[in-house]
């Protein structure tokens, strides 16, 4: 199965450039070398063992035996004379044993069942969430490259207010206040580019912790940003398929049958045992008694066991498996509510999507309109240097607040997905529809 994910990795990688990264490549490369996700697989592999380990205890167990010793000694008879001993013992013996009425083994098969079940949906719940967290540090990698641009565009211009305002007051028509306010201005800017280089390079390592490889260019946001609606548009709905399917609640309902069964394990120590019992001996010489002497003896028959008293250990672990039943319980009904908030957050994130989206889209319009009215009035003597620098500023903002919620959009969807848990290759490949052009790292 591994090799084959990683021939549809690799075939998935092939088929896309290789000077940029979008984020179904980037999921493709992380399930094929990032130590995150592979630590999750080894995590499952080991954990579907249970369910093995559990079968083995209803299956025959067959022991062999073997022993070669040398006696050297004395044999005494009273007064009479003694005897030397010299001689070798050797003893080979078989036994296969076959459980027929073991309550304790039939819990610990369940238990097998249900532990290989609980690793299963712990390994989908952390595939899903280390989606959400690839899609979430990719994202950022954007944001932080785009608020690089945006800040070398505010530098420019407030280094041009600078350069104006400078001109103004050596003409005489400008004041030092406008020239103190652009530089300070400017000045900010400054400290600005150089904070959005450095959450870059750590966007960036935090995406190579992920990938295990630095990605040189990324795919960015395309023009064009559909929001379609939701389908189902009803969070009943999407509760419902959170309760069926969210695999973190599921883990929660694995774990406390696993305490079920462990309470009837520890119950089963009051219960009596039934084997069947077939064993072969072959021996010689094998005690002082039976000096060279030899014998080869087969044996068959049905061993009974019987606990009659334990000094209160037996009852001591059933009152401790009933309080970490009842606990596992409490947990699961704790998880479902984690799960529906989640649900119910991401639901309203994505609804709202759209509406945040449109609002700074116009936000974006009217503060490039604000921009070029406050430079008009201060033609026009109405409006100050302060209220151009005002309007720079909100044009970036506002650019870089539309950014990041068309991001936040997108993690939405793929969060909802995920508290449903049914987020798959479909939602990352739905999220990679909106990455087009590359843009280069080279900051």
């Amino acid at each position: 199965m591994a090799i084959r994910l990683a021939l549809v990795c690799l075939a998935g990688m092939a088929s896309l450039p290789a000077a940029a990264l979008d984020l179904e490549e980037a999921w493709n490369t992380l399930r094929l070398q990032g130590p995150v996700y592979r630590s999750a697989a080894h995590e499952r592999d080991a954990g579907v063992e249970n369910r093995t380990l559990g079968r083995a205890g209803l299956l025959p167990q067959i022991n062999a035996s073997a022993s070669r010793s040398k006696i050297d000694g004395t044999q005494e008879f009273g007064n009479s004379t003694d005897n030397d001993l010299d001689y070798d013992s050797q003893n080979l013996a078989v036994q296969l044993r076959q459980p027929l009425f073991n309550r304790q083994k039939m819990a610990e098969y369940r238990q097998g069942e249900q532990r290989a079940g609980y690793s299963e949906a712990v390994f989908d719940a952390k595939t899903q969430n280390v989606a959400v967290r690839l899609a979430s540090r990719y994202f950022d990698v954007l944001l932080t490259r785009e608020t690089i641009d945006l800040a070398d565009a505010k530098l420019k211009a407030f280094e041009q207010q600078v350069a104006a305002a400078k001109r103004r007051f050596d003409l005489g028509d400008g004041t030092i206040t406008d020239v103190d306010q652009a530089t300070a201005r400017r000045d900010l800017a400054l400290a600005e580019q150089i904070e959005a280089r450095d959450n870059l390079a750590i966007a960036l390592r935090l995406l190579q912790e992920m990938l295990g490889e630095m990605p040189r260019q990324v795919a960015t946001l395309r023009g064009d940003f559909p929001t379609p609606g939701l389908h189902p548009n009803n969070l009943q709905a999407w509760l419902s398929k959170a309760q069926a399917n969210n695999p973190a609640l599921r883990a929660r309902h694995y774990n406390r049958r696993v305490a079920e069964e462990e309470v009837n394990r520890a119950s089963g120590g009051h219960w009596p045992t039934l084997d069947f019992v077939l064993g072969y001996t072959n021996s010689e010489s094998d005690s002082i008694t039976t000096i060279d002497q030899k014998n080869r003896y087969a044996s068959v028959g049905l061993e009974f066991n019987m606990p009659l008293f334990s000094g209160g250990a037996v009852s001591a672990r059933v009152r401790q498996a009933t309080a970490s039943r009842e606990q596992a319980g409490e947990d699961l009904n704790a998880t479902r509510e984690e799960v529906f908030s989640a649900t119910t957050r991401e639901f309203r994130g994505v609804q709202s999507g759209p509406a945040r989206i449109s609002a700074l889209q116009q936000a974006v319009a009217s503060s490039k309109r604000a921009l070029d009215s406050a430079k008009k009035g201060f033609l026009a003597g109405s409006s100050t240097n302060v209220d151009i620098l005002n309007a720079e500023e909100q044009v970036f903002l506002a650019r870089r607040d539309l950014l990041e919620a068309k991001l936040r959009y997108l993690i939405s969807r793929l969060q909802l997905a995920a508290a449903v848990g049914l987020l798959g290759d479909d939602d990352i490949r739905q999220a990679n529809a909106y990455l087009g052009p590359e843009l280069a790292l080279n900051h």
